[in-house]
């Protein structure tokens, strides 16, 4: 069969679009898939280059930030001892004990026992002033905004009750003794050295962080012996006082009260005076190792804490990466 001319320009425009369409299919379509895979990879790699560049941008400051976390931290476990040994400790408190002669504490310390290393909780406590509330002055502050004063104070308060939620535990060591001194002020010195004590390290002068643990008392013998005396007056003057009130109730003698009986007992009484007075004037001269001293067992705690790595080195090394 014989196509005409029509027909035949009619078949070979199908057959093009046949060919284009078949080529289309089989090369452009994969590529446009292939240009849209590449570009969503460009955009994945353009993002992680744009966060490589912020982090890189942020390295120095965070390397500072982490430089300056440690010099705080260092400052505070500066006021710790280091972990110690109970030799370590009997070294430490030797030094403490240094400290006060070098301070004019006049103190000897006898039947030192060291603990072994434990642990021991640390908290934080603060005080708040007590605020006075009423309906007027909540009335007359309504609205009204709060000074940077009181600002400071209440971001203050806030962290200082973060701070009492969550309580640390550290290192500690207990040294107890026997301690001496010749007067109650050098009693209170001591105290005071051990609730202040500062040592020199590292070039610097640093409190370290050691308490009294246990409370005690002391006594004068020279008081004790007046307050004794003094009571034993009282007594026998209430005593003879009452008799004679009882006599004069009753219209009766009550013994031991009679005029003879209480010459008699004002005669001895007199005389027992004198015999004291000579006597204590006899015992001035006489002293007791006791009188002149002052005795008390003293439980000292020393708390420690590991130190943090110094982080240069580490950060040069990020640094040089």
């Amino acid at each position: 069969m014989k196509l005409s001319k029509q027909e035949r320009i009619a078949v070979l425009v199908i057959a093009v679009i046949i060919i284009l369409g078949l080529g289309i299919f089989l090369f452009i379509v994969p590529k446009f898939e292939a240009i849209g895979t590449s570009s969503a990879a460009l955009i994945n790699k353009q993002t992680e280059l744009q966060e490589t560049i912020d982090r890189a941008a942020t390295k120095d400051q965070l390397g500072e930030d982490v430089k300056k976390a440690y010099d705080e931290g260092r400052d505070i476990a500066d006021m710790f001892f280091q972990e110690m040994k109970p030799y370590q400790a009997d070294n430490e408190i030797r030094e403490f004990l240094q400290y006060c002669s070098d301070s004019g504490i006049k103190v000897a310390v006898d039947s030192l026992q060291i603990s072994e290393p434990s642990v021991s909780t640390l908290g934080v406590s603060f005080a708040t002033e007590p605020e006075v509330t009423y309906d007027i002055k909540t009335y007359a502050t309504q609205g009204r905004e709060m000074s940077e004063e009181d600002l400071a104070e209440q971001n203050r308060t806030q962290i200082m009750q973060a701070a009492l939620s969550t309580a640390q535990t550290v290192g500690s060591i207990e040294v107890s003794f026997t301690a001496t001194v010749l007067t109650d002020e050098d009693m209170l010195k001591f105290i005071d050295a051990i609730n202040d004590y500062n040592k020199q390290e590292d070039g610097k002068t640093m409190r370290k962080a050691m308490r009294l643990s246990n409370g005690f008392t002391f006594t004068d013998s020279e008081v004790e012996a007046k307050y004794a005396e003094y009571v034993a007056d009282l007594t026998t003057k209430a005593l003879n006082d009452g008799n004679k009130q009882l006599a004069k109730d009753t219209g009766k003698k009550v013994s031991g009260t009679d005029d003879k009986n209480t010459a008699a007992d004002n005669n001895t009484e007199n005389a027992d005076n004198t015999n004291n007075n000579n006597n204590n004037k006899d015992n001035e001269d006489v002293t007791t190792f006791e009188q002149n001293t002052r005795q008390v067992t003293v439980t000292i705690v020393m708390y420690s804490i590991e130190r943090m790595a110094d982080p240069t080195e580490q950060l040069s090394a990020q640094n040089a990466q």
